[in-house]
């Protein structure tokens, strides 16, 4: 009997409480990324109730390769995603219009790398080496501006196609000689003595850029402008609370807060000002356009794609005025 007058009560309660009604799928704001450092601002955001602010409810979709996520921003499926600018690059010469990049994230400043094996001391001893690499995207160019500083060519390695992920899990098993890989690929390589940094992106600091790239056709623009909003207070955080950033990182990335804090001083994140500052203008461009350029040529080079394209074409800012 004891146990029924416990229940009784909290039962007559909760008839008496009005719940809100469960938030359907077609309610939630999708966000598509991949397990990357840069893209801390989100889990900030979502630790300090930014976007719930907004009126969003937002449902996170992890992806294996940041070209994955175009096709579900592109049907619909997800409303905004992570990326890097490479692959919206390529997809743009395809379906120009169909996707707009509204918001820089972050520029990787040391958090991608070429490792390598302790015995190579540097890129040039890795001539003749197998290294792997993501063929056809930014860290390819890394690759590729990594062999030049040593007086390289492509062609003096022997070049295994890889994504980051998969290639740091090869070098880690050692099966590389080298490997172009993120974070947190290149702590582990480094902290437990299985290689080290031969050149990163901190030596070529805007040749992996992340941005967020959302579907015009597809999205409500006024939930796009308040996710953007709780991604500016976000940012701001980060640079204003460094230590409390890296524990809010640290557990969505399952490391320690030290691990990542030392992971988060590898990337360069964008703040409002920031965007606006390192785009520039049509008279006065900022250094993100020439940077924007250098990928275009790339591609075209290696006919990646097809035709020159006008890197302010890909931008829209105004999401954020």
């Amino acid at each position: 009997m004891r146990v029924f007058r416990l229940i009784a009560p909290m039962m007559l309660l909760a008839a008496t409480v009005v719940l809100p009604p469960p938030v359907s799928a077609a309610d939630k704001f999708n966000v598509g990324l991949v397990n990357w450092i840069g893209y801390s601002g989100l889990f900030v955001g979502e630790a300090k109730g930014y976007f719930q602010e907004e009126g969003l409810d937002v449902d996170n979709r992890v992806f294996s390769s940041p070209g994955d996520v175009l096709a579900p921003v592109m049907n619909g499926e997800l409303a905004i995603a992570f990326t890097t600018l490479d692959v919206v690059i390529k997809l743009a010469d395809k379906s120009p219009g169909d996707l707009v990049i509204p918001f820089l994230v972050d520029a990787s400043r040391g958090a991608d790398a070429f490792i390598a094996k302790p015995q190579y001391a540097t890129v040039k001893d890795l001539k003749g080496k197998q290294i792997a690499a993501t063929v056809g995207e930014c860290n390819h160019l890394l690759l590729l501006k990594a062999l030049a500083s040593a007086g390289l060519k492509e062609t003096d390695i022997e070049l295994v196609n890889m994504n980051p992920d998969d290639a740091g899990t090869a070098f880690a098993a050692g099966k590389l000689d080298g490997a172009v890989t993120w974070e947190p690929w290149i702590t582990k390589a480094t902290s437990a003595g299985q290689g080290h940094v031969v050149f990163s992106s901190k030596d070529a600091p805007y040749v992996i850029i992340d941005v967020l790239v959302t579907s015009p056709k597809k999205t409500d623009r006024k939930k796009i402008e308040g996710f953007l909003r709780g991604m500016v207070k976000a940012h701001d955080f980060i640079a204003a609370h460094p230590d409390d950033t890296a524990v809010i990182a640290a557990k969505a990335f399952e490391q320690t807060p030290e691990e990542a804090a030392a992971m988060l001083t590898k990337v360069k994140f964008f703040g409002k000002a920031e965007n606006f500052s390192e785009l520039g203008t049509k008279a006065a461009p900022g250094p993100m356009i020439p940077a924007t350029k250098d990928l275009i040529d790339f591609f075209l080079a290696r006919k990646v794609i097809e035709k020159p394209m006008d890197p302010w074409s890909l931008y829209d800012l105004s999401y954020l005025k």
